[in-house]
């Protein structure tokens, strides 16, 4: 279940097509789930149920608190009243949006309950497999560091690009610097195979642990260990400098721009929140 919201907050930035793929965002997610576990007519059945119920729940309950985060994010930058201390504040609120979304699946973490054990195996394989593929992507980029960062940055650029139209040489500058920076390190992946041996501890025992399963669900950064939270701490701290240092170097086209694709979304968001209701 933790797919959906990931599934509809990547389709709500996607751009023009965005209002179409959050409309059909329960059916992507099914789909999505078939690469992971065969599930039985039945099971597809009450599954289909929940996802249309957490999707529309996420519409009506949700989006609404995205377009005021939104709307009084894009009023400080019209105003240039924007502080560095927004860029923490916003982090947070984004961090408490998928809070309730965790908070909710609470109620739907008992149809693990209803996988033979064989289905659980094959959930628990092919999570692995995502997670050993990514290790192979990871070995790449250490194999090439150079190109690793040349990529990073450039996807940068073009992330910036979509805000703000063209990047100035000031603006190319600090985003090199930006990658530079950036602590480097390999804690994501031994995290989620931490997670993920977690999560089939609990769910092989028979009955599955439930109170453990809802636990992974809703403090899964529990499990990080100090160092990775001191690398996390040092990269937030890298990426709100920079993205603070990118806000101060905006010419005024620039922000003008941004404002544009600031508004461009809030009025996604309020024909999304229009057909929801």
């Amino acid at each position: 279940m933790k797919k959906l919201l990931c599934c509809l907050t990547v389709l709500l930035l996607t751009g023009c097509s965005a209002q179409l793929g959050y409309r059909y965002a329960d059916t992507l997610v099914e789909w999505q789930l078939d690469d992971y576990v065969a599930l039985t007519d039945d099971q597809q059945q009450r599954v289909s149920v929940t996802i249309d119920e957490l999707h529309l729940w996420h519409a009506q309950q949700e989006l609404p608190k995205y377009r005021t985060a939104l709307a009084e994010l894009r009023e400080k930058i019209a105003a240039k009243q924007l502080q560095y201390d927004d860029i923490d504040r916003t982090e947070n609120q984004l961090w408490q949006f998928w809070a309730n979304v965790q908070n909710r699946l609470l109620d739907e973490v008992a149809l693990l309950q209803d996988l033979s054990m064989a289905q659980r195996r094959e959930l628990l394989n092919n999570l692995q497999d995502k997670i050993d593929e990514q290790r192979e992507e990871q070995a790449e980029d250490n194999d090439s560091p150079i190109l690793a960062q040349i990529d990073r940055v450039n996807r940068r650029e073009e992330r910036l690009k979509e805000w703000t139209g063209d990047v100035t040489d000031e603006q190319q500058v600090l985003i090199r610097k930006w990658v530079r920076e950036r602590p480097e390190g390999e804690f994501w992946l031994d995290y989620r195979q931490r997670w993920h041996d977690a999560f089939a501890d609990a769910l092989l025992q028979q009955p599955p642990d439930m109170a453990a399963l809802q636990a992974l669900i809703t403090e899964p950064r529990a499990l990080r260990s100090a160092e990775h939270k001191a690398y996390t701490e040092q990269r937030t701290a890298v990426r709100h400098k920079y993205l603070w240092l990118l806000y101060e170097s905006l010419t005024d086209a620039q922000r003008q721009k941004l404002l544009e694709q600031a508004d461009e979304y809030l009025q996604l968001l309020d024909e999304l929140i229009a057909d929801f209701k």
